[in-house]
């Protein structure tokens, strides 16, 4: 299992090369007409992806735990991202502690180790508890809180950004 997560880990890094190596020409470029309608449309649909797996993303970190991970994984973790190889996403894979962490809590971790605002923390593990389900006090997985707008959003043909504002619209209201 955990081959098969570093090998993706080793696909996103890639992945993120690829677009920005294909940025810095398209910004530089003087682009035919066809291309940027091209570069845009593929933009949009990598939004698409985007948007669903920071949501993936977040849920994760809550199921795994991540939060409490202990000082030797942040090292390996910093290690496989300057230099990702498959044996360095292998050795990232983490163990977590008990006791005192660097964390308080998922939320604790996206904003001060990913530096995203606490809002926007908040805001995409809510969207997790409504889509992708959430863990209870015991750590045990609950069932999304709106699985009808769930089902939408597992399914690839259809934007998940939509989904994603009607869920928080709706959660929003309780």
């Amino acid at each position: 299992m955990t081959t098969d997560t570093a090998y993706a880990l080793l696909q996103l890094a890639k992945a993120r090369e690829l677009i920005d190596a294909a940025n810095a020409v398209f910004g530089a470029a003087d682009l035919p007409p066809g291309h940027a309608a091209g570069y845009a449309k593929y933009t949009e649909e990598i939004d698409q992806s985007l948007s669903r797996a920071k949501i993936r993303a977040a849920h994760a970190l809550r199921h795994t735990g991540a939060h409490k991970l202990d000082q030797a994984s942040f090292q390996h973790l910093g290690e496989a991202f300057e230099q990702p190889t498959p044996q360095s996403m292998q050795d990232a894979a983490g163990r977590t502690i008990t006791g005192r962490t660097d964390f308080r809590n998922t939320r604790s971790m996206m904003h001060d180790w990913l530096d995203i605002p606490r809002g926007t923390a908040s805001d995409r593990l809510i969207l997790a508890d409504c889509l992708l389900g959430g863990v209870d006090d015991s750590g045990q997985p609950t069932a999304p809180w709106l699985p009808e707008l769930a089902a939408e959003y597992n399914d690839p043909t259809i934007d998940p950004r939509l989904v994603m504002a009607a869920s928080t619209k709706l959660a929003l209201q309780d």
